[in-house]
């Protein structure tokens, strides 16, 4: 079974699921190992809206005024949005000062051939039951493979070299994430990886996924290199 195209804004509240643990709407953790602590406050930027999303950290009057203020916002091209919001960070600090923030483009993969691997590597699905192949190069992938499935590793030799795995599971979608060690970087083994991972969570029924942040050249790359559709804009706020 393949997953149905969805209009590029419909994508971003599947996302928000699958970044996170949600109860009423609200955030109480990442969808990660161990359930990290969410951001205070998450905001998805698409063509048509911005929507806000709150942890179960911020006081119910102040998240009343976010969703206010995100649907007053006007649409503004993608791009422009690279900087976390003046009026969001103002009033977050009313709760407390932000600390952190992360601004960053997602992506959905699209359906595109396989990309060879280059030449003396290989790639390779890998399943719950061989995290030995990474606990020299990768040890949280090692670490975490049962939850991080599917997997797609490239092998020089029997070494892992570069690993593209599933760093959220929402189950109706999945996110990317990739890892290349410093010595093979720079030879599309991202962009192979994705490709492969991205057709292996197709026929699971789920959407595949992929985000970053706008200084993160590399990863940005990638999805220009497989020419992904680029739907929302990510607006962690710590």
């Amino acid at each position: 079974m393949t997953a149905a195209a969805d209009p590029p804004e419909d994508l971003a509240p599947i996302q928000a699921r699958t970044l996170f643990v949600m109860r009423d709407g609200r955030l109480t953790a990442i969808n990660d190992v161990g359930r990290p602590a969410p951001p205070r406050c998450f905001l998805s930027y698409t063509a048509t809206a911005v929507t806000a999303w709150t942890s179960t950290a911020v006081p119910a009057d102040l998240t009343d005024e976010l969703h206010r203020w995100a649907a007053d916002q006007p649409p503004a091209p993608l791009t422009e949005v690279v900087s976390p919001p003046a009026e969001a960070l103002r009033l977050l600090a009313r709760h407390a000062p932000v600390t952190e923030s992360f601004v960053g483009p997602a992506y959905a993969v699209p359906d595109s051939a396989d990309t060879p691997a280059p030449p003396g590597l290989t790639l390779r699905e890998c399943g719950p039951s061989e995290s030995a192949l990474f606990r020299e190069t990768f040890p949280d992938v090692a670490g975490t493979l049962a939850e991080r499935q599917p997997t797609v590793a490239a092998f020089d030799g029997h070494r892992a070299v570069a690993v593209c795995c599933a760093a959220r599971d929402g189950g109706e979608a999945y996110e990317a994430g990739t890892e290349t060690l410093p010595s093979h970087r720079g030879r599309g083994l991202a962009s192979a990886l994705v490709t492969r991972w991205a057709r292996l969570v197709r026929a699971r029924g789920a959407r595949p996924l992929y985000s970053t942040e706008w200084d993160n050249h590399s990863s940005l790359s990638v999805a220009k290199r497989l020419a992904m559709e680029l739907y929302a804009v990510n607006v962690s706020l710590y």
